[in-house]
């Protein structure tokens, strides 16, 4: 009993030290468990580190420089530019539309203007002379009577022109010059019922021609056209050389119909369009 009161006074006279050695042991095995903790996780991570070395997967793709390359050899070898022909850069695309139509694209010049236009008919304007009959005073030829049908006139009065030829009383039969159209020169056959007349045109350098009863003398002038705007459906009657046309608001004339074409020129720069009669299937 005596060493127990002896061990319990010397606790009670150095307890202090007795708590501290406790902490300082404690302390001391928690530094040796947080090293073991430590060590642990090192090791760990070496045996990651080796696990991911050692392990064989599939390998990685290379990079495709197709793409690239192509990129590359496109910008040493740039393609030639083209101003002409279909493209946008210097001609805009035109979308048209007319009444009860769908709206069209316009890509080239031959779907508007002038070049669009069709002819869908041209007629010969005839110049015609016919012989009537011979003028009688009592027996005697007074002269002939004769009628010019002149289809190219645009004067109704110049269309049909009734036109009589005297005879000049002398020993050597002469006849009018006094005349519009046509000079008489000779009368073939009996004078009241002749077979021939032979006479000169005044306006195409007094060149020859004859006619006879029943049988006049046709000569083509120049022709008549009627043309179509297949865009619009616009059609343009009676058109002669000189006549005045619209298109797309755009003022044209006509300087030269001949019998299977039309020519067309533009009034704001001088250029021609030749427009040709297509046969009919």
């Amino acid at each position: 009993m005596d060493q127990l009161k002896k061990l319990g006074a010397l606790c009670r006279q150095h307890y202090e030290k007795m708590i501290l050695i406790v902490v300082l042991i404690l302390l001391a095995g928690a530094v040796w468990m947080l090293y073991q903790a430590s060590q642990e996780e090192n090791e760990k991570v070496r045996e990651m580190a080796r696990a991911y070395q050692e392990k064989k997967g599939k390998p990685i793709t290379p990079v495709s420089l197709d793409a690239f390359e192509a990129a590359m050899k496109m910008a040493t070898n740039p393609p030639v530019l083209k101003y002409s022909g279909q493209h946008n850069l210097f001609n805009p695309v035109k979308w048209q539309q007319y009444r009860g139509q769908t709206i069209q694209k316009i890509t080239t010049n031959s779907q508007v203007g002038a070049s669009a236009m069709e002819v869908v008919s041209i007629d010969p304007l005839q110049l015609t002379i016919a012989f009537d009959k011979a003028a009688l005073f009592g027996s005697e030829v007074t002269g002939y009577r004769t009628v010019v049908t002149n289809e190219q006139a645009t004067h109704f009065r110049l269309k049909r022109i009734p036109q009589f030829i005297a005879i000049n009383a002398n020993t050597v039969p002469t006849f009018s010059t006094n005349t519009q159209v046509f000079v008489l020169t000779e009368v073939k056959g009996p004078p009241e019922e002749p077979t021939e007349l032979v006479a000169t045109l005044k306006d195409f350098n007094d060149e020859k021609i004859s006619f006879a009863p029943n049988k006049p003398y046709i000569r083509t002038v120049g022709f008549e056209a009627e043309l179509k705007y297949p865009p619009s459906g616009k059609v343009y009657p009676r058109l002669r050389k000189d006549s005045p046309i619209d298109i797309e608001g755009e003022p044209h004339k006509v300087v030269d119909i001949t019998a299977d074409r039309v020519v067309l020129s533009d009034d704001s720069n001088g250029k021609r369009y030749t427009i040709e009669l297509t046969a009919a299937p």
